[in-house]
């Protein structure tokens, strides 16, 4: 009987660091929104008049989609990378990525360029006492 009661507790315990783990990824989910929000200002207009203001929204709705897409070819792999710090970086190399749209071959090299950067930098601290999303995902599946 107690060795069922400290299995119990075990899973119990387990449950609750797997709920921790599953409430901090859905978190990431909104810090993204935030991100393009903060970021990307898609709730910011400076005119009065409604159509340029649907105007601004969708280019810059555009624009966090092509952000997104050189996070996904850059540094999505890296789980250790801050999407905020990779914003920044895609941010400063943004007229070089636009200028370089009308040719696959400079495209290409625009990315590439933009993937080091991401790749040398954009790093998150570790932390012990409140650790990250991604800590906390691979001390889960670590054994």
């Amino acid at each position: 009987m107690e060795r069922r009661l400290r299995s119990v507790g075990v899973q119990r315990t387990c449950l609750k660091e797997h709920q921790v783990i599953f409430t901090a990824c859905v978190w990431q989910s909104e810090l993204l929104f935030k991100l393009w929000k903060s970021h990307g200002r898609v709730d910011e207009s400076r005119s009065t008049k409604p159509w340029r203001i649907l105007c601004e929204v969708y280019a810059k709705l555009l624009a966090m989609l092509v952000q997104h897409w050189v996070f996904l070819v850059s540094c999505w792999a890296y789980p250790d990378r801050s999407l905020t710090k990779a914003a920044q970086t895609v941010q400063k190399h943004a007229l070089h990525l636009a200028s370089a749209f009308a040719n696959v071959k400079r495209l290409g090299a625009a990315l590439l360029t933009v993937k080091r950067c991401l790749a040398a930098g954009c790093r998150m601290n570790r932390r012990k006492k409140h650790p990250n999303t991604y800590q906390l995902l691979l001390d889960a599946t670590s054994p």
